[in-house]
């Protein structure tokens, strides 16, 4: 429990057995009451921590008037349902995120066998296939059920009476992740996009865009150009060597994409036999494919499409499709220094 500036607190939630361990939600004073900024599972014991440290903080918790939740995934969005429902704070979602609601928490059948289909198609073999597909499905249960009453847009403006919050669209990530920057001080609430020591997550997935790690990049970048003093992330702790950060990111995926090329050696390949031969989890010195979870296997793989695609867009990779199955050979093109 940290107060960032004055009318800005950051409270740390821990997640129990998650792979992320803690999230960070932040509180935004406004001249009526506050915005939070995601919320954190929806689990008795993450929601009592919370409001330990609302009565810490000397919030009262029907004083949040309004939830801004920077993408969807379960440890962001989980508590928006309850809050909803005990305060009655209105909740605001990007609408590229608002749209995926359904398909990921209320119904998950078709988007369950499109994952099946695309794992499939990218060679993970029969046997794998269903243990893969349904790695993720376990995290639902800490979402409680919730409708966005407001659908955000790149460059909204939130105002809270005290902060004017720009709305800044990040995707890759989530098709929808958003930043929230604060221009005057120059803070940016960057959720999932830039985080402090692990990077997030960029896969093709069957509700991403067709490069969401080319979408990533160009985010990035984006958010170079606004010159922030001190980034609020969702894990880890505020830094302000933002710019450097960015940097640091752009030069992971760079080294990741230099060893998937070192792995395909001209030969014509899958993106499963690809991400199995090669380290994960970069950020704790690599672990090799047989020790990742189901999850983390999937999200391997999913990784690594998005690679793949990213420099097939650059004319780097070449994409072919034989009986139901998509492989990748390099161009010949030299990838850039």
């Amino acid at each position: 429990m940290t107060e960032i500036i004055p009318g800005i607190y950051m409270i740390r939630l821990i997640l129990p057995d998650s792979g992320v361990g803690s999230i960070n939600v932040f509180l935004v004073k406004g001249a009526d009451g506050y915005l939070m900024v995601d919320t954190g599972w929806n689990m008795d014991k993450v929601f009592d921590s919370f409001k330990a440290q609302l009565t810490e903080l000397k919030i009262d918790i029907k004083d949040i008037k309004q939830l801004v939740v920077t993408h969807i995934h379960p440890d962001h969005m989980g508590l928006a349902g309850t809050l909803q429902q005990l305060v009655g704070a209105k909740l605001a979602v990007h609408y590229l995120e608002s749209a995926l609601i359904y398909s990921r928490y209320k119904n998950m059948d078709n988007l369950l066998a499109n994952v099946r289909r695309l794992l499939h198609t990218h060679g993970v073999p029969e046997e794998r296939v269903s243990e893969l597909q349904m790695a993720s499905t376990a995290a639902a249960k800490y979402v409680a059920s919730a409708r966005p009453d407001i659908a955000l847009y790149d460059g909204n403006t939130i105002s809270t009476g005290l902060f004017n919050i720009e709305v800044i669209w990040t995707p890759g990530h989530s098709p929808g992740h958003i930043c929230l920057y604060e221009p005057e001080k120059k803070i940016l609430f960057s959720g999932d996009h830039i985080l402090p020591v692990i990077t997030p997550n960029v896969g093709l997935h069957p509700e991403s865009s067709f490069n969401p790690l080319g979408d990533y990049i160009n985010a990035l970048k984006r958010v170079k150009q606004l010159g922030v003093s001190l980034a609020l992330p969702a894990h880890g702790d505020p830094f302000t060597t933002v710019n450097e950060r960015i940097d640091e990111i752009i030069h992971h995926h760079q080294v990741r994409d230099r060893g998937i090329l070192r792995v395909m050696r001209s030969e014509q390949k899958t993106a499963f036999q690809i991400a199995s031969q090669i380290s994960w989890i970069s950020d704790t010195n690599g672990v090799g494919w047989e020790a990742l979870s189901p999850l983390d296997k999937r999200l391997a793989v999913l990784e690594t499409i998005a690679h793949l695609e990213a420099m097939s867009a650059n004319d780097i990779i070449v994409r072919e499709k034989k009986n139901g199955t998509i492989y990748y050979r390099t161009s010949g093109k030299p990838y850039p220094a």
